[in-house]
């Protein structure tokens, strides 16, 4: 029998996938639309949801592959984390250049930083430690190849908020209170999510989150005319 809380957590995963399928599919509908001037910086946004995208078809479809399994397929898992490891990460890559258009910052130390941080964590999904095709890495090597993302994320957020508040930007304050925000979901599961199971359930609470950025980035950057 199957467990109820892989169950429920299958099932969200489901729903939001048809959810981000949906905000991607309106961002590429909106897109023609936009003017030259706000287009370059909603292009990076929908591209960076893409990739967000392309990376959960490949976790969630692993997940689903497996609970259909007598045994848990190493290899499918291994291939869906990776997925969604390097969606996460261009993710933020093209919202870092999304906050640099919008605000006409040039490529300036910070912006290269967490660029480069990026293709240094992509590097780092290289290492034979990852151990993609078997046993899940240790907690110590799972947390290493998540620093990128972390200082990514943490560092974009941070950025959006300063802009945002000097130029009363509401829907960017949003944008980024959720993504600092999805943090203290998710690092927990990255921590300890191997010993404590459990606490895979933060992972609901901070896809929301993820849902409210992705709805406010389509009233921010892909507005109705």
């Amino acid at each position: 029998m199957a467990d109820p809380q892989e169950i429920m957590e299958l099932g969200f995963m489901v729903v939001y996938l048809i959810y981000i399928l949906i905000i991607v599919i309106v961002m590429m509908k909106k897109r023609s639309s936009l003017d030259s001037e706000k287009r370059p910086a909603a292009l990076r946004v929908l591209f960076g949801f893409s990739s967000l995208l392309i990376g959960d078809i490949g976790h969630v479809g692993a997940i689903i592959i497996n609970f259909f399994l007598i045994e848990e397929n190493l290899v499918i898992t291994g291939i869906g984390t990776l997925f969604e490891s390097i969606g996460l990460l261009f993710l933020f890559i093209f919202w870092i250049d999304a906050w640099r258009l919008e605000y006409s910052h040039s490529k300036n130390t910070i912006y290269y930083i967490l660029i480069i941080t990026g293709f240094i964590g992509l590097i780092i999904f290289i290492f034979p430690q990852n151990n993609w095709a078997g046993v899940p890495s240790s907690r110590f090597w799972a947390i290493i190849r998540n620093i990128p993302w972390l200082i990514q994320g943490i560092g974009i957020s941070i950025l959006i908020l300063n802009d945002a508040r000097k130029t009363d930007d509401k829907l960017m304050k949003i944008i980024g209170i959720c993504i600092f925000s999805s943090f203290f979901f998710y690092m927990p599961v990255i921590f300890f999510g191997n010993t404590l199971p459990m606490l895979g359930m933060l992972m609901i609470p901070g896809t929301i989150i993820y849902m409210i950025w992705e709805f406010y980035s389509v009233k921010r950057f892909f507005p109705s005319n």
